[in-house]
């Protein structure tokens, strides 16, 4: 989208780190309920399909944490990733005051 645009509209937190960073969240939701899953079933072709969809689900978290990394919207230095995340949090609500 045109960044013009974007900003009129409001959506310019809605970039390719915005939806990342959500898919990565979604995705460790799905493993959870994944696990819940497996840990109830009891029928073993059942189980293994489950297998598969987590060792899917951990596959798109090595690509995106890779994608995260290449384009530097994370940091692999632990200390240096708190930075940053405490940087957004303290910006966040004077974003929202400004609207």
């Amino acid at each position: 989208m045109n960044p013009v645009v974007e900003s009129l509209l409001g959506f310019k937190a809605f970039n390719d780190q915005f939806i990342a960073e959500d898919l990565l969240q979604d995705n460790r939701q799905r493993m959870g309920l994944l696990l819940d899953c497996l840990k109830a079933s009891t029928e073993e072709n059942l189980m293994n399909e489950i297998i598969l969809q987590i060792k899917l689900s951990i596959q798109l978290e090595q690509h995106l944490l890779q994608l995260g990394l290449i384009k530097d919207w994370l940091a692999q230095d632990t200390w240096e990733q708190l930075g940053r995340d405490l940087k957004w949090a303290y910006k966040a609500p004077r974003m929202i005051q400004k609207k």
